[in-house]
């Protein structure tokens, strides 16, 4: 049965015929593979590079003038992972209907605001820096949308299961649990995810991906080295997950600190109190604080530190506004406190990150 969100008001008029580069590609609902396919037959992309000794492909696509600005990367690295970079504005929203492919996606968020329909009635807006792992199975549809004028900048690393497996020489006990519930669910017939904040690594390499100074193979080699690490940056990052929440907490209470987390990753500007956290999940204080530690790996003022920080970092690296009015952003009232904060937590001052971008 596909799966498709529930009207709602706030849901973009679109026309679902222009979608995004499977629908181009491959039309409306058709899988990756479909699309990966086609662009590789395709004769009339600009940019088109091979690596026939390791098997790679690469090819750029640029939005057309009236459809808006920037462009996407599509990277194949063997016939085992498939890499979507972008790095585009569209002028109108995008509506797009992904079809299952049963292939894990290490989504690593940059900027822009993207929302997924991930289950029949729960929507998924990412709208700052972060990582989504997931696993679509085949038969179970998607909705996908962008919002108009945003700059999406994100990589999307597509595995085949078995391929991540493989990095793990197939010992089960290695996986991180986290993780094993996408790569092999125990339910085929629902989507499995865990959304996470980006780490300052994940972040400094999907960059490196999105801003590649290299062309040709030697581009595509760069890109391979990089994805793989961002893959190992994003495995690492599952084993700080609890190894067995189920065991520990009933299915309401991992709902409950779920809830906490979305709610600390989208309020940035006035971030809320514990005990506002704790009402807004319906929880007690105390079960929050010891849960969220000890499913998220760190406590609620780390995560909400981290979120913020992240928030701050993309705003610096993407817009030119004041220092000030990023710190304000983020739930700071003294610029200086804010440089405090961010020193403390990049090692470098907020004005060192603009610099560095205008140089």
């Amino acid at each position: 049965m596909p799966t498709r969100r529930k009207s709602s008001s706030s849901k973009p008029v679109s026309d679902p015929e222009k979608g995004l580069f499977r629908t181009t590609f491959a039309g409306p609902g058709h899988t990756l593979n479909e699309a990966f396919a086609n662009i590789e037959r395709a004769g009339d992309i600009e940019r088109v590079t091979r690596h026939p000794d390791r098997n790679l492909f690469g090819a750029r696509v640029y939005l057309k003038p009236e459809e808006g600005s920037g462009y996407w990367d599509f990277i194949r690295i063997r016939d085992e992972i498939f890499v979507m970079v972008t790095n585009f504005a569209y002028k109108d929203p995008r509506l797009e209907m992904l079809a299952g492919d049963d292939l894990v996606q290490f989504y690593f968020k940059l900027s822009g605001d993207l929302t997924m329909a991930i289950g029949r009635s729960q929507s998924l807006r990412i709208a700052q820096p972060s990582l989504l792992i997931y696993r679509q199975p085949s038969g179970i549809e998607i909705e996908e949308w962008t919002a108009p004028s945003s700059l999406e900048k994100a990589v999307a690393v597509n595995v085949q299961p078995q391929t991540l497996l493989r990095l793990f020489a197939r010992d089960p006990s290695s996986i991180p649990p986290a993780l094993k519930a996408v790569a092999e669910p125990s339910d085929s017939s629902r989507i499995q995810f865990s959304q996470m904040p980006l780490s300052a690594e994940m972040f400094d390499l999907a960059t490196r991906v999105v801003d590649n100074p290299h062309q040709g193979p030697l581009g595509l080699v760069y890109a391979e080295s990089l994805v793989m690490l961002l893959i190992c940056a994003a495995v690492a990052s599952t084993t700080s997950l609890s190894d067995s929440p189920a065991e520990q907490y009933t299915p309401r209470e991992i709902r409950c600190l779920n809830t906490a987390r979305r709610l600390l990753m989208n309020e940035l500007e006035r971030p809320p109190t514990i005990r506002q956290v704790a009402r807004a999940a319906g929880m007690n204080e105390t079960t929050l604080k010891r849960g969220f530690k000890s499913l998220f790996g760190e406590t609620i003022f780390d995560f909400s530190v981290r979120c913020r920080m992240q928030r701050a970092l993309t705003l610096l690296r993407e817009q030119r506004i004041p220092v000030a009015e990023v710190g304000a952003a983020v739930g700071y009232r003294h610029q200086t406190s804010f440089a405090t904060a961010f020193r403390r937590h990049f090692g470098m001052r907020p004005k060192d990150v603009r610099r560095t971008r205008d140089s």
